[in-house]
């Protein structure tokens, strides 16, 4: 990820001044994730922080996240101050918000710096490390009383679902910029995987919004880059995708959607928490993130993009998930 285009990292110093009350000695951009951008603050006595700027800024119309990002963050930072220590969470500011609205669709959260090695990846994961996951997220799961009328509940669309509607039936406008006419090309050649694939997600999410009384609080994203491990066990970090859910909105990030983890995995949560989910529940979840990905890729090579580092990285997002969204579809 690339430093945000028109942005002045002075305008950030002194947010974190007046907002959290930091002298900000040396700041670095830290090229990590993609969608948001952060930078590592060192302010002397005060520590040292992960600092993380989400901009939708012309983003397109889908894109009033304020309230949202409000709602996972101060779901975090309930869950932390109830004292699951498996919680990064961030900061309030002065004010008490938290994230800090920054300049309009621009918002601004602060969180500790944690010198701790991430998971290794999941080909690399032991069975230790994935019940370790496992249970560090049925505790997760086992809070939800303490974020009831905090967090928000999971609506179960696909962003820019419209969007991705029309491009499967029209292609993606390929005067838009340099990766248009390739994404259009690379959707039409898997329309009909993502239409079934569509299908099964559509059907599968009217079926789980009559079971909400049984959701969760979840991460959402707890992969192996968003959870650190240290002596003091896991900490899992990037709480912008907390949401109410059903709970293989989380497990299938640690299970996979196939192979022999599953099965170790669900019976360990099974074990740990009374609640059942099955294979085909992961399975499920893993195509709705794939067609969440191809959807928002999508959306951005319609609109008017460069040929940089970051659309590089989208490219190769978009054509991943378009190669895998088939194959999970037919599994499912």
């Amino acid at each position: 990820m690339t430093p945000p285009a028109d942005f002045s990292t002075e305008l950030l110093t002194a947010a974190l001044r007046e907002m959290w009350g930091l002298e900000v000695r040396d700041i670095a951009y830290a090229p990590m994730g993609f969608g948001s951008h952060h930078w590592r603050v060192d302010a002397g006595g005060d520590g040292r922080w992960f600092v993380t700027l989400d901009d939708y800024v012309g983003a397109g119309t889908d894109v009033e996240r304020g309230p949202a990002l409000s709602a996972a963050f101060r779901s975090a930072r309930a869950l932390a101050d109830s004292g699951l220590d498996v919680v990064v969470a961030p900061v309030p500011a002065r004010d008490g918000s938290v994230p800090f609205e920054l300049r309009r669709h621009q918002w601004v959260s602060v969180t500790p710096w944690l010198e701790a090695p991430r998971l290794p990846s999941p080909d690399d994961q032991t069975a230790a490390d994935r019940r370790a996951v496992t249970e560090a997220l049925a505790g997760l799961h086992a809070a939800t009383r303490h974020v009831v009328g905090i967090a928000g509940t999971d609506d179960l669309r696909l962003p820019e679902r419209d969007l991705l509607d029309r491009a499967l039936a029209d292609g993606i406008p390929p005067g838009a910029g340099p990766y248009g006419e390739r994404a259009r090309d690379a959707l039409a050649e898997r329309a009909d995987a993502v239409r079934r694939a569509l299908v099964v997600w559509d059907a599968t999410a009217d079926r789980a919004r009559a079971e909400r009384d049984s959701w969760v609080i979840t991460h959402g994203e707890p992969h192996w880059r968003n959870v650190l491990a240290d002596g003091d066990g896991l900490h899992l970090v990037d709480w912008d995708t907390a949401l109410l859910a059903p709970p293989a909105r989380d497990l299938w990030h640690v299970a996979g959607a196939e192979g022999e983890a599953v099965d170790d995995v669900l019976a360990a949560y099974a074990t740990l928490t009374g609640r059942s989910v099955t294979t085909h529940d992961l399975l499920v979840q893993a195509s709705r993130w794939d067609l969440t990905e191809v959807a928002l890729y999508a959306a951005r090579f319609s609109r008017p993009h460069a040929d940089d580092a970051d659309g590089e990285i989208a490219w190769a997002g978009f054509t991943e998930s378009l190669s895998t969204v088939g194959a999970r579809e037919s599994a499912a």
